[in-house]
């Protein structure tokens, strides 16, 4: 019977001019994980190189068109996008497909440097015309006319701006004992000053170099500006009005090439996201002959026969198709795809060399440690795959822990942050966090809002546990009380956790009780991997005989505590941990004198020597581990303490009246606050380190490859490969070096032959 979410290894073999189309179809079923090739069959050629190179300029350039035209990927996310709409590539090859999207990218980048050329022409014109009105308006007082201008024959006039600090330094080098002339400053700016000279036309070589000393600029008198009366503002300001137009004409201009293609930037990005992916599915094939590809991939097995249907039905030349399940249960070797698994008969001389290899020989050519494992949880727990998923994904042959810590994760979180109003506000900030991210579902930031809320939901179990309320064990609005937790009994234990500040060592024990229980679930859960693995021994002899020790001696110290004369008269309560611990020493060689498979390659020593190791390991460990739960009493009491503290500090304000009573309120709102985000997030971490490192450590191994499928993002765009039985220039220089090898192969076989038949 197959398992949920199990998978099989297809192989396909198919002609070289398919392997674009192939990409497509497996793309379209978003379902096909890639098998990679293995490290030592990665071999980059020199033109891969190149096409690695231009993917990086090409991901330069639309980065540095994003920057030009202000644009954010966030915005693509609002982009609605029909089929109809889509921009189609209709290339060759992936180097065909490069250069297209180049050439879309330089289309953008030259209408982009002519605005902005544009731009900062009309940017210095304007500044001139500034700098040329308050000028004038420094003019104007000395009566400057069209006419006047030109008024002088043997003197010029000239007007200059320069920066403020020169002050100085014009003065000295206009000093009229050095170089006659006459001349007036006027400040026009913070940091600019504006100045005329009137000088004689023969000293203007002189007056520029002494000029030139303090980089002073010439401002023109531009005699359309000029009428026979005076300055024309009236026209100085047209003209800045024209210039502002123009560079609000171009801004918009800018801002209309965006709005109106970007659509077609968002497909430019996708595409660029998609050759990468298809080079890396490219580099996964291999040549098998000159004409033949191969490649390999994981598919669930509901749509396997789905996928090789379509591929036989779509495809002229018929390809070979050999696939494999992959059972969870027992190791399945590649050699075994050679023809269908459903179909193969294994040969006794077959299963006896596969019974005599070792554990770590199993690990190595098992296929169950290449396959992706599939996460499909339901939608209830599913925000906690986050959580899962920062551990590690896990094994292809081991349990998802998702469902269970969407249980415990909460408790725990509620066990030391227990408060009904707190826990309240948490639900309530999370429903609003899944709200505002709705539009992400499915991330990690989502989910993580989910997580809150759930956490929120343990908070308020914690609070009626506690009876607290906002660190109190009443809810009272103006002084008027409207709700009062009493005490809850917690069935089988018959103890109550009310006001732990006064009830400590009751809730140490309840502490120390839910640690054992959470490490004993850890080895519940290992020995159900095992039972599922066909290793139904190890579960009894390893993990069962943990969960004994740790709740035998759990039973021993809370039942007659650490009193030894007791421990050793009837009815013998020391035999509770002390016969699970020998157990777990003779078990399993006992298992190996039996044939167990899994321990027949073992040597009786060797079992001995890890049992007694394991056991002593065990009790150190369970110790510790166990202990790590009282973290539970302390941030449960601390918590209560802050809430304490701060209506402490709140009660310091006395007097009557509004003004007190808001000043109150808004310190216990403020204080509250402080401890939700500070304590919550504490206490937060102090639940992922009990699941991390006192939970998943007893079974999970994370070491799992995630279910990620090959999929070509169209959105925005359609990538079309012509088909053909033209072959690219890749294609004639992997089949020359591929003849090249063939025929080499051939000679020195020649050669031996030769050898041994006439030598």
């Amino acid at each position: 019977m197959k398992e949920k979410n199990e998978m099989s290894l297809v192989r396909l073999k198919i002609n070289n001019i398919y392997r674009y189309g192939i990409l497509n179809y497996l793309s379209e079923q978003n379902s096909i994980y890639i098998k990679p090739k293995k490290h030592e069959k990665l071999q980059k050629s020199e033109k891969d190189a190149l096409l690695i190179e231009q993917i990086g300029l090409l991901r330069q350039s639309v980065e540095t068109l994003f920057r030009d035209f202000d644009i954010q990927l966030s915005e693509f996310f609002h982009i609605q996008c029909d089929e109809k709409d889509k921009f189609i590539f209709e290339v060759k090859d992936l180097q065909e497909l490069m250069n297209k999207i180049q050439e879309e990218i330089n289309f953008f980048e030259r209408r982009h440097l002519e605005l902005e050329r544009n731009t900062a022409r009309l940017k210095i014109e304007l500044e001139n015309l500034n700098f040329l009105k308050l000028s004038y308006s420094f003019l104007e007082n000395f009566n400057i006319t069209r006419d006047g201008v030109d008024h002088f024959q043997r003197l010029k006039f000239k007007v200059f701006t320069t920066f403020t600090k020169n002050l100085d330094n014009l003065k000295i080098l206009l000093e009229f004992s050095e170089f006659p002339c006459i001349y007036q400053t006027h400040q026009i700016s913070d940091d600019r000053i504006c100045f005329f000279v009137i000088y004689p036309k023969n000293g203007e070589e002189e007056l520029t170099k002494r000029l030139n000393i303090i980089f002073a600029e010439e401002i023109p008198i531009v005699k359309k500006f000029l009428t026979p009366d005076g300055v024309d503002f009236e026209r100085i300001n047209e003209s800045i009005k024209v210039i502002e137009k123009n560079q609000i004409k171009y801004q918009k201009e800018l801002e209309r090439i965006r709005d109106d293609n970007i659509l077609r930037i968002a497909a430019i990005y996708e595409t660029i996201q998609n050759i990468e992916q298809n080079l890396w599915a490219l580099n996964q094939f291999e040549q098998e002959s000159v004409d033949r590809i191969t490649v390999e991939f994981f598919v669930p097995i509901d749509k396997k026969k789905e996928i090789i249907d379509g591929i036989l039905h779509n495809f002229r030349e018929t390809p070979l198709i050999n696939s494999i399940d992959i059972s969870k249960k027992h190791p399945i070797f590649e050699s075994e795809l050679d023809q269908d698994y459903s179909e193969k008969v294994i040969s006794d001389k077959e299963s006896k060399e596969r019974k005599e290899l070792s554990e770590s020989e199993v690990k190595e050519k098992d296929l169950r440690n290449q396959a992706p494992t599939i996460m499909r949880n339901n939608f209830l727990v599913r925000p906690f795959e986050t959580i899962t998923r920062m551990y590690g994904t896990p094994s292809y042959h081991e349990i998802d822990p998702t469902p269970f810590i969407a249980i415990t994760f909460p408790l725990i979180f509620g066990l030391m942050f227990g408060d009904v109003g707190h826990g309240f506000i948490l639900v309530i900030s999370g429903l609003i966090g899944a709200y505002i991210f709705r539009a992400r579902k499915g991330t990690d930031l989502y989910n993580l809002c989910w997580i809150i809320f759930y956490c929120g939901l343990g908070a308020i179990l914690g609070g009626f546990l506690y009876g607290e309320i906002f660190g109190t064990h009443e809810l009272e609005i103006f002084n008027i009380v409207i709700w009062q937790l009493h005490p809850i009994t917690i069935p089988i234990l018959n103890i109550t956790l009310y006001n732990p500040l006064n009830n400590i060592m009751t809730t140490f024990k309840f502490a120390i009780l839910i640690g054992v229980f959470h490490i004993n679930l850890g080895w519940l859960i290992q020995a159900v991997n095992y039972w599922k693995q066909e290793r139904k021994y190890l579960a009894f002899s390893d993990s069962i005989m943990k969960i004994l020790l740790l709740t035998g001696g759990t039973i021993l110290l809370f039942t007659y505590g650490f009193d030894i004369n007791s421990w050793l008269i009837f009815p013998y309560p020391i035999l509770l941990p002390l016969v699970p611990g020998i157990l777990l020493i003779v078990l399993k060689p006992l298992g190996k004198a039996l044939r167990v498979p899994s321990l027949k390659q073992e040597s009786y020593g060797g079992l001995i020597g890890e049992g007694s190791i394991e056991t002593f390991e065990t009790l150190l460990s369970v110790m510790s581990n166990a202990a790590s739960y009282i973290r539970l009493l302390a941030l449960s009491l601390a918590h209560i303490s802050l809430l304490l503290a701060i209506r402490a500090m709140v009660d310091i304000i006395q007097g009557e009246g509004l003004l007190f009573q808001s000043l109150q309120t808004f310190g216990l709102i403020f204080g509250n606050i402080i401890v939700i985000l500070l304590e919550g997030l504490l206490v937060f971490l102090n639940t992922m380190r009990l699941h991390f490192y006192e939970f998943f450590f007893k079974f999970f191994q994370g070491s799992g490859k995630e279910y990620a499928p090959f999929h070509l993002t169209s959105q925005f765009s359609v990538i079309k490969f012509e088909l053909g039985l033209e072959r690219d220039l890749i294609s004639e220089d992997i089949e020359k070096e591929i003849e090249t090898k063939k025929t080499i192969e051939e000679i020195e076989k020649a050669k031996k032959y030769i050898m041994k038949k006439y030598l």
